[in-house]
């Protein structure tokens, strides 16, 4: 009677032994798994704070983006060349921008003085080029100017806007001014004012900008 009575107690206290344990393993999951806790979890290495959604135009790329002034500059340069090459041995000696400078009106000279006339736009000849029916006179004097000018079209126009810094060119001649073989130009501001600049086809000089003439 005694054994059993012993042995009852023995059993009862292993199985609530072993229920604690039980219960022990249980409470210890449910706090590791707790949501109240806090689960964790992967941290990103670049938070949204850090890393920009996107990089503006012209900045992280190593250059700025191009200005009005720049890209119609680049405009100028790329009629100019597309003109010349169209009529090989030939130099610029007028240029004019058309519809809000998407094409331009070239005018070239060639070796004895013959002017041709061309539309370029995007870089490409669509018109042209026409000989122009000039007399001796006309093409004697071009072969003067283009003999005098040590600056070409392309580094004159550079010239010019170093001159009126973020203008656009909207004409450039080769023309006689004062005794002199010069490049003049009507200059485009950003706030709309047209600015006139003649510089010295030999030495880039400044002659003349805005009326005044040195």
């Amino acid at each position: 009677m005694n054994k059993s009575i012993i042995g009852a107690v023995v059993g009862a206290t292993v199985l609530a032994g072993g229920c604690g344990a039980v219960t022990s393993e249980a409470e210890r999951l449910t706090v590791r798994s707790s949501p109240t806790l806090g689960t964790p979890t992967a941290v990103p290495t670049d938070s949204p704070a850090d890393s920009p959604t996107g990089t503006p135009t012209g900045e992280g790329t190593g250059s700025p983006a191009p200005t009005d002034a720049q890209a119609s500059l680049e405009g100028l340069k790329q009629a100019g060349q597309a003109a010349i090459a169209a009529v090989p041995g030939s130099k610029v000696i007028s240029m004019e921008s058309e519809e809000n400078g998407r094409r331009w009106e070239v005018q070239v000279a060639g070796e004895d003085g013959t002017e041709h006339q061309l539309d370029v736009e995007g870089g490409k000849v669509v018109n042209g080029p026409t000989t122009e029916e000039d007399d001796a006179d006309d093409k004697a004097k071009h072969r003067e100017r283009l003999t005098a000018a040590k600056l070409d079209y392309a580094q004159a126009a550079d010239k010019i806007v170093a001159a009126v810094p973020e203008g656009r060119i909207t004409e450039l001649n080769l023309d006689d001014e004062r005794d002199k073989t010069v490049w003049e130009s009507d200059v485009i501001t950003p706030n709309g004012t047209k600015q006139e600049v003649a510089i010295d086809a030999a030495t880039g000089e400044v002659t003349r900008k805005s009326g005044s003439t040195s």
